[in-house]
């Protein structure tokens, strides 16, 4: 029979109440020493909820895209728990160390340090100065017969990911996964009811493997912590001359009003698209590209900053309308993920291989690579 055990008040853990300016106690201490952690918070730790205290919960809070009000509610307490936060590497600045020196000891772009508390890029080093690297997974989905040909033991690279429907998931629930290996189901072509709820819970309670929900982002539901490790959002180009990152972003922030950030990964299918007179749209090959290029109807327009690329051309008596990604728009992605501070990002449809991608991932972040397994072009 379990035993009631009274504690006062000051020697609660974090996260068994609510904490603001004045409050004292062993969850404060707590509270400071993982916000020392992620570079938030230099005083002492003290156990005392004093105004450094609270302005590094406001630091902690935009970071996360939490309410910013300095009070550590529940909210906050559940994000402070989350394993994926301490994805910052922090140094402090030697008095011979300047940014150039920094980058090239972690291999990353100059532009790639930040401030910890407000997570703007640096323009130069300060001697004592507290710096920051953030962690973000740069995914890229192969097909399997990629993988047959030895193509991506070119690099090192965290665990596989693997993509699967739901009705395929009883069956690998038999079979043991190697370590740090993720699965990928694919719940965008169906209803999310009860009954699949409840079959997703059975199946992560019978695997080590990480399990990862793909979702579309205008969904209903977004899976709790008991139900799933990860949420993975494609998001789909339209073929449009509005076609911008900020046409997706909204919709990224849409869903981390209701999803933490350390848990979400957006797919970007980087194969170009073409639209017919009609309105039909569809994928395009490398080569069909170079077609549309030598039937080009006027120039080629970028559309905003880092953007993907516009155009029109002639197919017989029709004319069409073409979309596609360069390395400038991957680097606007890039770059994106990072700003809003999210766990990752899956490319598919790449034409060249891993190194060039996480050269580019390194400009903003430490990238770290992984391969996610598929079955054909897109995801399962």
């Amino acid at each position: 029979m379990p035993r009631l055990v009274i504690l006062p008040i000051d020697g609660l853990p974090l996260g068994k109440r609510w904490l603001s300016l004045g409050d004292q106690g062993r969850d404060v201490r707590q509270l400071q020493e993982i916000l020392t952690a992620l570079g938030l918070y230099e005083a002492g730790v003290t156990g005392e909820y004093d105004l450094l205290t609270r302005e590094g919960v406001k630091a902690f809070q935009r970071a996360y895209h939490l309410s910013v009000d300095g009070v550590t509610g529940p909210d906050t307490c559940r994000l402070l728990a989350e394993a994926k936060i301490h994805n910052r590497v922090l140094k402090k600045i030697k008095e011979e160390e300047n940014l150039s020196f920094l980058a090239d000891l972690y291999g990353v772009g100059r532009q790639a340090f930040k401030d910890p508390e407000t997570r703007r890029r640096l323009e130069r080093a300060k001697t004592g100065r507290l710096v920051m690297l953030e962690k973000r997974e740069l995914i890229f989905s192969v097909p399997t017969q990629e993988l047959v040909e030895g193509t991506v033991e070119k690099i090192r690279m965290g665990g596989p990911l693997y993509s699967a429907r739901p009705e395929e998931l009883k069956g690998l629930a038999e079979k043991p996964m190697e370590p740090g290996a993720s699965l990928v189901v694919d719940l965008t072509g169906e209803k999310l009811t009860s009954g699949k709820k409840r079959m997703l819970r059975r199946f992560r309670s019978k695997t080590d493997a990480e399990l990862i929900w793909r979702l579309r982002p205008d969904g209903y539901y977004y899976p709790t912590p008991e139900e799933a490790d990860a949420l993975l959002i494609p998001l789909s180009a339209s073929v449009s001359e509005q076609y911008t990152h900020g046409v997706w972003l909204p919709e990224v922030k849409r869903v981390l009003t209701y999803y933490p950030c350390t848990r979400l990964l957006l797919h970007f299918d980087l194969r170009g698209k073409e639209k017919g007179e009609k309105g039909e749209e569809r994928f395009i090959t490398p080569a069909e590209r170079r077609m549309t290029r030598l039937n080009r109807v006027g120039a080629p327009k970028r559309l905003g900053a880092y953007g993907w690329i516009f155009y029109r051309y002639r197919w017989k008596e029709e004319i069409r309308a073409v979309l596609f990604p360069d390395a400038l728009t991957v680097r606007g992605i890039l770059n994106h993920i990072d700003r809003l501070n999210l766990r990752g990002v899956v490319l598919s449809g790449l034409e060249n291989w891993p190194e060039i991608w996480q050269e580019e991932g390194n400009r903003y972040f430490l990238a770290t690579p992984r391969i996610l397994v598929m079955k054909e072009e897109g995801l399962a």
